[in-house]
């Protein structure tokens, strides 16, 4: 029974990765017409809401317990204002390749703040998996050109990217927290409508809320950030950060890179090299080796 939980968890990360890795292309239509505030705001409204309606209409009080209160505005603050904010910003001024190399980083820094404040520990066989991962990850974005590498331009756009993984970090642990009182999608839920009214806020004081019509294009892929990117991918992971802690989870983010590369041979015909066969192959090693290691 264990066995099948974890099968179907792990099951629920790799569609995670899949959706994600296809929703930065709605996310770079979206900001020729929202800013990232609106964005954030508008997607979390709608994401969090269904999700608090969902929960209740499973029989769950909708209402979070007092003491999750406070753990559940860090992860609207972290999650979704900063995280979200930070990452769409990042992509106006630098690259979909620089966000995506800093991304490939995400399960070294989502292990070692669990090793510090959850005294979460893995073996050397989970962190040789991650490493792998994360060589694999170097080498799809670089199509084997490790020159891509040494010669990264670190620009404010790659700050705000290298920020927003440690939000988003700090987001998975503090949901942990608040995992064990209530449901990952009451969770899931309360953390986005919070974290979208504090981005409201924020983009109201700041004049950066414009809600302007959307044409039929664009209102598709942003429904396709709410439905599959926010209802369906955010409690995804937030199971999957339940059942299988944070360092697993995180680990799964390295196969965004290779969705990417299929998209890009799917959609553009473009050719998919010996570098990137290898690539793909190490991150789905790491990941093997890093779910199958036993943790700790």
């Amino acid at each position: 029974m264990e066995k099948r939980k974890e099968q179907k968890t792990y099951l629920l990360l790799t569609l995670t990765t899949i959706i994600w890795g296809i929703q930065p292309l709605c996310i770079k239509w979206l900001v020729t017409t929202w800013t990232p505030v609106t964005i954030t705001a508008m997607r979390y409204f709608l994401i969090g809401s269904v999700l608090i309606f969902l929960a209740s209409r499973n029989g769950e009080q909708w209402l979070p317990p007092k003491e999750c209160w406070p753990w559940l505005i860090l992860m609207g603050v972290t999650g979704i204002g900063m995280n979200n904010v930070m990452q769409f910003t990042g992509l106006q001024v630098s690259t979909v390749t620089n966000c995506t190399l800093i991304a490939a980083a995400s399960p070294a820094i989502t292990a070692l703040f669990a090793a510090v404040f959850i005294r979460e520990r893995l073996n050397l066989i989970a962190w040789f998996g991650i490493f792998l991962s994360f060589t694999g990850a170097l080498l799809v974005v670089s199509h084997g050109s490790f020159g891509v590498v040494l010669h990264f331009a670190f620009n404010e756009g790659d700050g705000l990217f290298f920020l927003s993984q440690i939000a988003w970090t700090i987001y998975s642990l503090l949901g942990l927290r608040v995992m064990r009182r209530i449901s990952a999608m009451l969770t899931t839920g309360w953390a986005g409508l919070l974290g979208a009214v504090i981005t409201s806020a924020y983009g109201v004081g700041t004049g950066n809320l414009n809600i302007v019509p959307l044409h039929a294009s664009l209102f598709l892929a942003f429904l396709y950030t709410v439905i599959f990117g926010g209802i369906m991918a955010m409690l995804f992971w937030n199971i999957g950060v339940k059942n299988t802690g944070p360092s697993i989870t995180s680990i799964f983010q390295n196969i965004t890179p290779v969705v990417g590369m299929l998209g890009g041979t799917m959609l553009f015909a473009e050719v998919i090299g010996p570098s990137e066969l290898l690539g793909a192959g190490a991150i789905c090693g790491g990941v093997y080796l890093t779910t199958h290691s036993g943790g700790c």
